[in-house]
């Protein structure tokens, strides 16, 4: 990892990274200058944004060479963080062999292109709530300043214990999970950066250290179950939901116990939007949901290379491709949440 930062930093830049402080995370790229466990989800973070950066040092050098703004910035990590989403993704991309540039203006991030048919790409990086950023950054703080108080006189174990909710406290009468699968349903929702006549594809990256606790790939199942008990994913239901959906929360029908409550709003792909799909980029998989309701869906040539994205997950996918059926496969879905609140009920 090392050798690829060299292509872009200078020794210096490497150190003044190297020197900034644990705010409520380490600097996302000082996070790369360091493996602190074996084969887990750091190392499998360093590996997929190396890998991504020898691709784009080959075919689009000075395209990262404008980043290094981003990445530098010590002051809020979220932009350097931004930047290596950016980076994630197209160097993903780039892997496919599909064509694919930047785009500076205004706009989405990327155009992906074959012969006069393209597509456009708007990268996200979901950033933690900023109050639930600045508790964690004052912990970390308070830490700190006993540890070194007391480091010379001897040595003391600390344990921390701190409950924090990335995506935001929920409202007063709101559940976790439900508050969850808003957050995350707003997101770009303001569309000015998709094309209203050709494919635009949301790219989420989740491989921020914010979310060591939550990459979990079962948050794209409508349903999942832990302890015996059910819970909804957030991200289906995000995408696919609808306005009265049962939101379930550690409910156990053995016992009555947890929530069951109804989504206050259509998931996205049920309401008017430019949106066709969605690409979720975990560290250990890629996924992608697509809009069963699109009018402008992706195209065969965009599916040929799209199922050679690193870590593509196929099997916990939902997409039209190839046999155009996610409409009927969401609908099933839906009567078996339905069914299902009904015994809850």
């Amino acid at each position: 990892m090392i050798d690829q930062l060299k292509q872009i930093f200078t020794s210096s830049e490497i150190e003044y990274i190297r020197n900034t402080t644990i705010k409520d995370r380490y600097h996302p790229v000082k996070r790369l200058l360091q493996s602190r466990s074996r084969f887990g989800r750091e190392d499998r973070v360093i590996f997929n944004t190396e890998i991504a950066l020898r691709h784009i040092v080959e075919h689009h050098r000075s395209w990262l060479m404008s980043l290094k703004p981003r990445l530098l910035n010590i002051d809020d990590y979220s932009t350097s963080s931004g930047a290596l989403g950016e980076i994630r993704a197209l160097g993903y991309l780039l892997q496919t062999g599909i064509l694919v540039n930047p785009i500076d203006k205004a706009g989405p991030d990327f155009r992906l292109f074959e012969g006069e048919e393209k597509a456009f790409v708007e990268v996200h990086s979901r950033q933690s709530n900023p109050d639930e950023a600045e508790a964690l950054e004052n912990l970390y703080d308070k830490t700190l300043r006993n540890i070194d108080s007391n480091s010379q006189a001897y040595q003391r174990w600390y344990v921390m214990e701190h409950g924090t909710v990335p995506l935001g406290r929920p409202k007063i009468g709101e559940t976790i999970t439900e508050n969850a699968i808003s957050k995350l349903a707003s997101i770009k929702e303001t569309e000015h950066q998709m094309s209203s006549d050709e494919t635009s594809i949301l790219w989420l990256d989740f491989q921020d250290e914010t979310w060591d606790l939550l990459d979990t790939i079962d948050r794209v199942l409508p349903l999942k179950t832990h302890n015996n008990a059910f819970y909804s994913g957030e991200l289906w239901y995000a995408f696919y939901g609808w306005k009265g959906a049962p939101i379930y929360e550690a409910f156990r029908w053995d016992m009555l116990l947890g929530d069951v409550v109804k989504m206050r709003h259509q998931g996205r792909f049920r309401q008017e939007t430019k949106l066709d799909a969605v690409v979720v980029s975990f560290s250990r998989d890629t996924i992608i949901l697509e809009n069963p309701y699109s009018r402008k869906p992706l195209k065969p040539w965009l599916w040929k290379r799209l199922v050679v994205l690193p870590r593509f997950n196929f099997e916990m996918s939902y997409t039209n491709w190839p046999a155009v059926n996610l409409r009927q496969r969401i609908e099933l879905e839906q009567e078996k949440l339905i069914a299902l609140s009904s015994i809850a009920l």
